[in-house]
């Protein structure tokens, strides 16, 4: 690899200890310590750069300011002066900033979390390979606040690692699996969540006695160490597996089914309760039940169980004969006279609390076409607010009156579904939910990301009038209600359509402080910091927001900003990866195809970017180098990064007009 300038890189590794090497040389030999202690430091800053003070307290922050900046300054002059013998331009300094040359260095943490963020079994390992030892493992200054960051950094990496081995070990094959749940428990023995992986892993090679094993096992190194007993978590997996008799096709001792973990939540739903003991009631809750079981079965993203058995067991033979399962739907139904009422509830199992509710009136005489529109609108709530509970996010938008709370539920789904045609037909959705509450604040801002996504599809031309028209909704959303993080990232979004881009990141920066673990938030703000120039920072983010909304519907979103960043900082290899993985995802965004063809050109596969411009213009007939930034893509704000994405396409085969 080599800069800008044909400098050969350096290779920076803080896995095992500190090492720099500079690649087809070897290792670089630095006198003491303070000098590799500035470089790990810098290497792991947004930007890798710091101010002299931040280094000076860091590394000297028993002496006094002015020992302490002469200090700095003799260790960088032996630095510089160790790294030019080598033939290495490593450090750069502006005014108070000192700083490391991203494009001449490369450090084998940040390649860590970026591989991170892999689908695929292979992908995770090679990412997983890179940690060869804890973060600068024996490698002590003696100045307390160095040592405590290393420290801190080193205990964070380790709980990265360690999570990505469990993902690892659902991605591959069972026995695989418990190999690496093996090596997680040697890796850290008490680890709650790696006993529990491993339970499900044993169950599901047949070995349950070993998971009965491993449960006590769990409970007597938490009691030893900790004095505690397992968590509520860990007691409800065991009490499920228990209840599994695998060697006899998959029943429990009872007869229940016993639920599989796939890494998939579990609803059952049970039998709803009939409140006015009408026999006809009882065949329109069943029949009610067997709708939402149908319709949710439908979704690939969920295990389902019903609560009636083939029989239609009624009683306690039901109720014993019910499987276990993440989350309990179950609700009433209640008759007076012609009018129907139905309460529906969502039940986080597990945790014993309420994840959504919802009542529903109609007539009696219309009563099919009540439980249809019931059945339509509970698996909607259920799907979203799911999500919503994924993401750690509530919604604090109010709903509105029924009818507008199924359109707006339906225009979403069509939202999630990330198609032209899907856009197009969750705006009408949105459009009649707010022509029948004009003030409803959840409606605006889902018909503001509509219009928006619209125009990143493709589905809608890029006018300044659908940009306004975006733009006005989103702020109305916000004004109506100030601490919805939702609304914040949607305003965002026109924001950044618009041309906008610091309001846009303080938008988004606004719905962070709202709800850190926001994965859109962290996702919105890295496209925007890589639009910026500010590319460390903008990885940093993607990243996060991967890690935080994994293996959602918009995972492909929060890749694509990735690439965004990987693209304008130069690292057009693993910009090409990501792109691949995008398109894989998503097709129809062609947005993502786009860097996947200036990707492909800037590593030199001309035949593949020439594919991916094909697969553009499939799509998109009219796109060209005169309409396609910024009048389909956005714009970076630097003309370099700009260019260079221009030159790319152009190189790729994106015709001139």
């Amino acid at each position: 690899m080599q800069d800008a300038d044909g400098v050969t890189a350096s290779r920076i590794s803080l896995f095992g200890g500190f090492r720099i090497e500079k690649e087809a040389v070897g290792p670089l030999w630095l006198t003491g310590k303070r000098g590799p202690a500035i470089i790990a430091y810098l290497a792991r800053c947004p930007g890798m750069s710091a101010t002299r003070e931040r280094l000076a307290d860091l590394l000297w922050g028993d002496s006094d300011s002015e020992h302490s900046r002469n200090s700095l300054r003799q260790t960088l002059s032996v630095l510089r002066r160790d790294l030019s013998r080598a033939g290495v331009d490593l450090i750069h300094s502006r005014k108070e900033l000192i700083g490391l040359r991203p494009d001449a260095v490369r450090v084998d943490v940040g390649e860590f979390e970026s591989g991170l963020s892999a689908r695929s079994a292979p992908e995770l390992e090679t990412a997983l390979a890179l940690c060869t030892g804890p973060f600068l493992d024996g490698f002590y200054l003696g100045s307390n606040a160095f040592d405590e960051w290393a420290a801190s950094e080193r205990e964070r990496l380790l709980s990265r690692a360690l999570e990505s081995m469990e993902k690892l070990a659902r991605l591959v094959d069972a026995e695989s699996g418990l190999a690496v749940a093996d090596r997680i428990l040697a890796m850290e023995p008490t680890r709650e969540e790696a006993y529990r992986l491993k339970m499900e892993l044993l169950v599901a090679c047949g070995q349950r006695d070993k998971a009965s094993r491993t449960f006590e096992a769990c409970r007597s190194i938490l009691k030893k160490e900790f004095g505690v007993d397992v968590s509520p978590e860990t007691r409800a997996l065991w009490q499920s597996l228990s209840a599994a008799d695998v060697s006899s096709g998959q029943q429990s001792v009872n007869g229940a089914p016993a639920v599989q973990h796939t890494g998939r939540p579990s609803i059952s739903v049970a039998d709803f309760v009939n409140l006015t003991g009408e026999r006809g009631d009882d065949f329109f809750a069943k029949g009610l039940v067997h709708d939402i079981t149908t319709a949710l079965s439908e979704v690939a993203s969920y295990i389902v169980i019903s609560g009636l058995s083939p029989l239609e067991k009624s009683g306690e033979e039901s109720r014993a004969s019910a499987p276990r399962a993440r989350y309990m739907l179950s609700g009433s139904v209640q008759r007076s006279g012609d009018e129907l009422r139905v309460n529906v509830q969502l039940v986080d199992a597990a945790g014993g609390h309420n994840v959504w509710a919802q009542k529903f009136d109609g007539h009696f005489e219309n009563a099919l076409a009540f439980q249809d529109r019931i059945a339509q609108s509970v698996v909607l709530a259920v799907i979203l607010e799911l999500q919503l509970t994924n993401w750690k996010v509530r919604d604090k938008s109010p709903p509105g009156p029924p009818e507008v709370r199924r359109l707006v539920n339906e225009a979403l789904m069509k939202y999630f579904e990330m198609t032209r045609d899907s856009l197009l037909a969750g705006i009408e959705l949105a459009e009649k939910a707010l022509s029948l509450s004009p003030d409803n604040a959840r409606a605006k801002r889902t018909l503001s990301i509509l219009i928006s996504m619209g125009v990143a599809f493709g589905a809608l031309s890029r006018e300044q009038g659908q940009i306004e028209h975006a733009l006005a909704l989103a702020e109305d959303a916000v004004r109506a209600v100030p601490d919805d993080e939702i609304a914040r990232c949607i305003l965002s979004f026109a924001l950044e359509s618009a041309g906008r881009i610091d309001e846009a990141i303080a938008e988004c920066r606004h719905a962070i402080s709202l709800n850190p673990s926001y994965p859109s938030g962290h996702g919105d703000i890295s496209m925007l910091f890589a639009l910026r120039g500010q590319l460390s920072e903008a990885v940093r983010e993607a990243n996060e927001a991967i890690r935080l909304g994994t293996h959602d519907v918009i995972d492909f979103w929060r890749h694509h900003g990735l690439v965004v960043a990987l693209f304008a900082a130069g690292d057009d290899r693993r910009a090409l990866e990501v792109a691949r993985k995008v398109v894989r995802t998503k097709p129809g965004f062609v947005r993502g195809a786009l860097y996947w063809a200036a990707a492909a050109s800037a590593t030199g596969n001309n035949e593949e970017a020439s594919r991916a411009i094909h697969h553009c213009l499939s799509q998109l007939p009219h796109l060209n180098l005169g309409n396609v930034c910024p009048g389909f893509l956005p714009r970076y704000m630097k003309d370099h990064h700009h260019s260079r994405l221009l030159e790319m396409l152009s190189r790729a085969g994106l015709p001139s007009s």
